[in-house]
């Protein structure tokens, strides 16, 4: 046995080739001669068929690169025979092959174009590339083979209609640019509807997805319509206004019956990866008064999820209806069904259009443009969808001016800051002067859920909720401001509190504060600040001394420094616990917890903080607080608010449980300004609210958003 021999493969070889070297006949030097020649030529065909196989790639680059040129929007459009009164086809073939010359040559293929009519194009029907040449051979010339001929047929589209949808255009700034001004029929009544199959008209059941164009565009997008119907309205017709040009669109249709009409339209557009701006504008048409005069919008359905007013100015069927004017926005990659995907309506009884929801809008007065921005990160086909939700009843919100933009939008995203709410105007005032109350100079039987204050934006059933139990002392002397005053802190540690209604924007919270107890060891100095250490309540909450009654001077006996103590609170509706209203006099107050449990124990206390160790990034944080004033001290604090949401204003005693507290007089809440004004407030603290943080990022399959962006 041979040792190190690699095979019995190369052993055998190596033998054969040892006889071959010492075999002397002539017929096997002739034989192995003719074998090199068909051996090597072999060779050589494969690598002349390796450059024809590359050269074919290299065709079908071009033939790619072609039919996306020829579908994109602004080139596309020349084919049809008004463009320009230059007969559209023939202009539109030869800006097409023109293209494909330029690309043939770019990609430096170094072979000549045998086909002479490279781009073919019948009007309103197919478009096809063909394309032909041939590769030199170098090794096959032996064998008598000069050339080998090359091919390659795409067919780019069967008609313009039936494109899935045009690639954007690479010069211009907009993917979409729709603003529902494409009337194909005269308008009846200043309105029309469009069905699912593109026809017009109403139908009483809905229709699943179709590929059919329900709706074209005057800048050729093409819209599939889900559900009922799309129906478009004159300026005029349900808005006094619409946003752009003449016209905008509900998607609560009316089915023919005025009972139900929610639908959705879809686009499907392809994005390279990079950065967009998605711009629309909503209104909606049934007015809920206790929303009145701001506007809900949010980045997801959590933003919203607790605005479920039913109560509209409507009568009859439509004095319940439920977030009718809602619009939906959703952004999904597409897949290999062609089909956007689908999501169920909030009343369950319908499949429309889209499933990654990127931006909704519910309310709005005027007309609100939103800002969605949108980074692809996976170049693809996307659908762009919106859908009606809420009430299916034919009244909906309307929808106009949608822009799909590269990396932004010209021009400045619109300011939606309520309009009412003029800078520096007055939206809340309380000074507890109704009801009056009577006997001497305080009561003990109060009921602040009976002090409604003064507004001219807010629609109140009841006042001030009182916790734990509903009572507190009005007091009828020394008050800061007028006549009567509340005090809190009377035998336990209470608070009160009311939401407000806000949108983003800068505000002032304003109150007056004085002590009902006097130390004569404080003297004058004024125990006030925007934290616990800047007011010195550690200093209050360690000493104590004798109290004298600032208002009948009555001696109190020894008590706390500190027993005076009341802070001032903010918090978002769904991050604290709430005190319920309406509860009869003495009772124990419940809360409505951010879990939507109910309680007499708050889970989330909105008064909850650390008097030693403050943690101001606390999801109720704390505007101000005051420990000890002599004498009267108008306080101001300025709040951020980052999203439109019911927001608590909470006003508590902090101090020693005893029998005395501090006295609350003129309770104010005055609107600065939006958030994008141009000096805003240095010292606001911005109110916590519930994720999706502002400016923050969502990941979707293919593509990211940034969540309500701070700025336009």
């Amino acid at each position: 046995m041979r040792e190190n021999s690699a095979s019995p493969f190369v052993d055998s070889f190596i033998q054969t080739l040892v006889r071959f070297r010492d075999d002397r006949r002539g017929n096997i030097a002739l034989i192995f001669g003719l074998s090199c020649v068909m051996i090597f030529t072999a060779m050589g065909a494969g690598l002349d068929l390796s450059r024809a196989y590359l050269a074919k790639q290299k065709l079908i680059e071009v033939a790619t690169l072609t039919c996306q040129y020829a579908s994109r929007p602004a080139v596309v459009d020349t084919s049809t025979a008004s463009y320009n009164g230059s007969g559209g086809g023939a202009a539109y073939s030869s800006q097409v092959t023109s293209f494909l010359t330029k690309t043939w040559q770019g990609q430096n293929i170094n072979l000549t174009q045998t086909n002479t009519v490279p781009f073919t194009y019948s009007q309103g029907g197919t478009a096809t590339v063909n394309l032909a040449s041939s590769v030199p051979t170098t090794f096959m010339d032996i064998a008598g083979f000069t050339a080998i001929p090359i091919a390659v047929q795409m067919n780019c589209y069967t008609t313009p209609s039936s494109i899935l949808q045009r690639v954007p255009d690479s010069s211009s700034q907009f993917m979409i640019q729709e603003s529902f001004e494409a009337v194909p029929g005269a308008p009846n009544n200043h309105y029309q509807t469009y069905l699912p199959n593109g026809s017009n008209g109403t139908q009483i059941s809905p229709t699943g997805y179709t590929s059919a164009v329900g709706y074209t565009g005057a800048g050729g997008t093409q819209w599939h319509i889900t559900g009922y119907c799309l129906e478009q309205d004159k300026s005029g017709q349900i808005k006094s206004t619409v946003y752009d040009g003449n016209y905008s669109v509900e998607l609560d249709c009316d089915n023919g019956s005025d009972s139900a009409g929610n639908s959705s339209i879809s686009t499907l557009i392809y994005a390279p990866a990079g950065t967009y701006e998605l711009r629309y504008s909503f209104a909606s048409r049934v007015d809920y008064p206790s929303y009145d005069p701001v506007y809900l919008c949010g980045s997801a359905a959590s933003d919203l999820n607790w605005a479920n007013s039913s109560t509209t100015t409507w009568t009859g069927s439509m004095a319940t209806a439920y977030r009718t004017n809602q619009i939906n926005v959703y952004f999904d990659l597409n897949t290999s069904s062609n089909a956007p995907p689908m999501h169920t309506t909030l009343d369950g009884t319908q499949q429309l259009a889209g499933s990654n929801l990127v931006d909704m809008c519910l309310y709005g007065q005027t007309w609100i443009q939103r800002s969605v921005r949108i980074n692809v990160l996976t170049a693809g086909y996307y659908w762009l969808s919106f859908a009606a939700d809420g009430s299916n009843d034919s009244y909906g919100g309307q929808l106009d001016d949608i822009l799909l933009c590269k990396v932004s939008c010209t021009g400045t995203v619109q300011d939606n800051y309520t309009t009412a709410w003029a800078v520096s105007s007055l939206l809340f005032y309380d000074n507890f002067e109704n009801p009056v109350y009577s006997g001497g100079q305080y009561n003990t039987n109060g009921n602040v859920n009976n002090s409604l204050g003064s507004s001219s934006f807010w629609n109140q059933t009841y006042g001030w909720a009182n916790a734990p139990t509903n009572q507190l002392p009005y007091w009828m002397s020394g008050c800061p401001q007028a006549t009567q005053c509340i005090e809190l802190g009377w035998n336990v540690n209470s608070l009160i509190g009311q939401p407000f209604l806000l949108v983003p924007g800068y505000y002032q919270v304003k109150y007056d504060y004085v002590s009902e107890v006097l130390f004569s060891t404080l003297g004058s100095t004024v125990y006030c600040g925007t934290t616990p250490s800047a007011a010195q309540i550690p200093t209050l909450s360690a000493a104590s001394s004798t109290g004298i009654d600032r208002v009948n001077n009555a001696n109190h006996g020894t008590l706390k420094n500190d027993t005076n103590t009341v802070g001032v609170f903010m918090s978002h509706a769904q991050e604290a616990s709430t005190p319920n209203t309406g509860n009869a006099l003495g009772t124990t107050t419940s809360y409505t917890n951010p879990d939507g449990s109910t309680s007499t124990t708050p889970t989330v206390a909105p008064n909850g903080i650390s008097l030693t160790s403050y943690n101001a990034s606390q999801v109720n944080p704390l505007l101000d607080i005051c420990g000890y004033a002599s004498t009267a001290q108008t306080r101001t604090a300025v709040v951020f608010i980052e999203k439109s949401a019911f927001y608590w204003l909470t006003m508590a005693s902090l101090g020693s449980a005893d029998a005395f507290g501090g006295q609350i007089d003129d309770v104010r809440i005055t609107a600065l300004g939006s958030p994008y004004m141009s000096s805003p407030p240095s010292n606001a603290i911005t109110i916590p609210v519930p994720s999706p943080q502002p400016n923050s990022s969502i990941s979707y399959t293919g593509f990211s958003i940034i969540a309500d962006p701070p700025a336009p």
